[in-house]
């Protein structure tokens, strides 16, 4: 199976190797010079401070109520929003979103996060190196969906120059453990070339966007029409020109480099439940997870500890952990996503929905109930 999944990406990969190449060669010059024609800037209603959140957007059904609570949980803070949507906006969309800007910029989708962010940051390249502090931000997730303002004290008292929400790829991704006795060995984390912090959340200090070589990535980045790669070039390539830079300090608000050290201080049963209620996507690491969930209690408290971490390397930390991240760290974000991969996932992130506070459930509740996307697993009178 593994031999013909091999196979299978090769035969990908050769299919799509015209496509991408032309991308790579040619994907700046197309967004730059043809596409540009299309993109339309306005100017919002708010002033431009010292602290900037660049907000990419993509409405699948319009703008809503959480949108616009992002919006205003950063201008509360002192951000001024660039709101870039990625798909052409409705005129009360637009209007509303003005609102709550300093500048709106709407575009083709070439280049995903990327193309947008890197919009937004050349409109800024005049201004860059005196902010303070900028923040990048996607409407992948929900956010925040809890009163705390725990994520942007983090951002703001951590000293840290470089600060994802989480991390992604740290740990190393072994052989799926077969027997008992395999999960008593650790797995390792360690900032390996494939490591990065996630890119729906990222915020920068001012030392790196004074620094030369943040603007010279934005100028040199190639964009790609084909998603996996526009978002490994940026996510991944931002992440390593930060830990290439040993002056750059860098970190995350949940630190998956002190998990399982975390995961320690909580007691078995609640180890097993946080098991239990992993929300898993991944097919084999599902029938991992299935091969030893009924027998939790018969591992030892370190196994359990393995266990977790061991599905944690194989489905990213805000997919397989995010019930133990909103519950037990406070953790603001959501992500959409998890209502689309199964029915299980998605009854698992409804749950954790509903115990949401009732405003914000409400507002989560109307974006899910109007977007087939997001509720065909579910089901609304």
């Amino acid at each position: 199976m593994k031999a013909l999944r091999e196979i299978f990406r090769v035969i990908k990969q050769l299919l799509f190797l015209p496509k991408n190449t032309a991308n790579f060669l040619f994907g700046n010059f197309y967004n730059d010079y043809f596409l540009s024609k299309y993109k339309k800037e306005y100017s919002g209603s708010l002033s431009l401070e010292k602290k900037v959140l660049i907000y990419l957007i993509f409405l699948e059904n319009g703008l809503s109520k959480s949108h616009l609570r992002t919006l205003k949980y950063f201008i509360k803070k002192k951000y001024s929003p660039i709101v870039v949507s990625n798909k052409p906006l409705s005129t009360e969309d637009r209007d509303r979103l003005l609102e709550n800007c300093w500048t709106l910029i709407e575009r083709k989708n070439f280049g995903y996060d990327a193309g947008g962010h890197r919009e937004a940051i050349f409109l800024l390249s005049g201004r860059i190196s005196s902010l303070d502090n900028l923040i990048l931000l996607n409407d992948s997730t929900w956010f925040p969906i809890n009163k705390d303002d725990s994520y942007i004290d983090f951002i703001e008292n951590s000293n840290l120059d470089f600060i994802g929400a989480t991390s992604h790829y740290g740990f190393e991704r072994n052989k799926l453990p077969s027997v008992k006795e395999d999960l008593k060995k650790p797995v390792n984390f360690n900032y390996n070339k494939n490591f990065h912090y996630a890119s729906y959340a990222l915020s920068f200090s001012n030392k790196i966007l004074k620094n030369k070589s943040f603007l010279n990535f934005w100028k040199t980045l190639r964009l790609s029409g084909t998603k996996n790669i526009a978002v490994r070039r940026w996510e991944i390539g931002i992440t390593q020109l930060v830990l290439k830079n040993k002056n750059f300090s860098h970190g995350s608000f949940i630190n998956s480099n002190i998990l399982a050290e975390t995961l320690k201080n909580f007691s078995k049963e609640t180890l097993i439940k946080i098991s239990k209620e992993s929300i898993i996507e991944h097919r084999a690491t599902k029938k991992f997870k299935e091969k030893f969930i009924n027998n939790l209690d018969k591992l030892s408290k370190e196994e359990i500890v393995n266990f977790i971490i061991i599905l944690v390397s194989r489905q990213i930390i805000v997919f397989s952990l995010i019930k133990f991240l909103i519950e037990e760290l406070n953790f603001p974000f959501l992500k959409k996503i998890l209502l689309k991969f199964d029915e299980d996932c998605a009854q698992k992130t409804y749950k954790i929905i509903n115990n949401l506070d009732k405003d914000i459930f409400e507002e989560i509740y109307s974006d899910v109930k109007n977007n087939k996307s997001l509720n065909k697993f579910l089901r609304f009178n």
